[in-house]
Formats: structure tokens, sequence, C-alpha cells
């Protein structure tokens, strides 16, 4: 326990203020906020929106349990692994199927109610986790087509004026 040696947050007055920033510094943490209207920097808004669509889903699925798969959509949306490296969050993860397999390894009596216990909890971690990759893949795909749809390919030379447009001010009473 204890505080973390670096936060990442978006440029919202809570975060910005000058008790949470006196706070920060007292404790030594390091913040690095998101680029303004990037919100690619800052995937937490994401995950919440995913999380919502899981959570809509198991409802319909598990209707008045859904409360105790709640723990499973979060297993499975935490190790989810990159789809380039493999990982999640950058390291290996040793998932419930492992701990279970080095528990076979023992000699174990028949009936024993832990393994039974941990291959239900692998299906229904496994079952998340195929939900959370599919809603992933959907909107990855609604994503693509709609940019696809509506990019435009500019193409700029050396001298050619552009107009850029600022989307934040410095300070609430800066010109615009």
């Amino acid at each position: 326990m204890g505080f973390p040696r670096e936060i990442q947050c978006d440029q919202g007055t809570s975060f910005t203020s000058a008790l949470t920033t006196e706070f920060l510094e007292r404790f030594g943490i390091l913040v690095r906020h998101s680029s303004v209207y990037h919100p690619q920097s800052n995937p937490v808004e994401r995950f919440h929106r995913t999380l919502k669509r899981l959570l809509r889903v198991l409802c319909l699925d598990a209707g008045s349990e859904w409360d105790k798969h709640i723990s499973s959509i979060l297993l499975a949306l935490r190790t989810v692994s990159h789809e380039s490296t493999g990982l999640v969050y950058g390291k290996n993860l040793q998932a419930p199927e492992t701990l279970v397999m080095e528990h076979w390894m023992e000699p174990e009596e028949e009936g024993d109610l832990v393994t039974e216990y941990m291959l239900k909890l692998i299906n229904r971690f496994k079952r998340c986790q195929e939900v959370a990759i599919n809603k992933m893949e959907e909107m990855q795909a609604k994503r693509k087509t709609w940019y696809d749809k509506n990019a435009v390919k500019r193409e700029f030379k050396d001298g050619d004026l552009v107009l850029v447009l600022a989307t934040s001010r410095a300070n609430k009473s800066a010109v615009q």
C-alpha cells in the first residue's frame, strides 16, 4: 500500500487544483497530463465505455446473478493481451489456468472442491474475456469504417499556406 510514483490524468480541474497540486508535490508524485482533445493518450474513458457495454451484456445473460460476474468481467478486461506483443501491461500474465495446471501436477483427491471452483472460475473468465475481445474488435471495425468513410487525404508541399485551429487556450482569460 502507499502512493503511486506517477499518475496520468486529464486536464480536469479536480487534477489541476491548488489542493491536488500541493498534495502531489508533498508526496513526490509525478503527474503526467494527457493532451487536450486527444483521448488516445489516456484511454480510461474508452475503458469505462467498454465496461458499461459488457455490464449491459452481462445483465442480459446472467439476469439477477449479474453481480457475481463483475470480478470476471474486470479480470477479462484487465487481462486482454496487447495484440502485437501478446503481453498484458508489458508482462506475461500468470492466469488462473496456469495456477490450476500447477495444482494438477500434484496428486489430489477426486472431487476436490478447490479444483472444481477454479475450473468454473476459469470458464467464467474465458467467457468474459471473449465478450471483451469481441466488443473491442467490433468497435475497432466500426471506428475504422467511419474514419475511412470520412477521411480525406491531404498532401502539402513546402511553402503551402495552412490554417491551424487552436483548440485550447493557455488560460481562461486569454484572447481567442
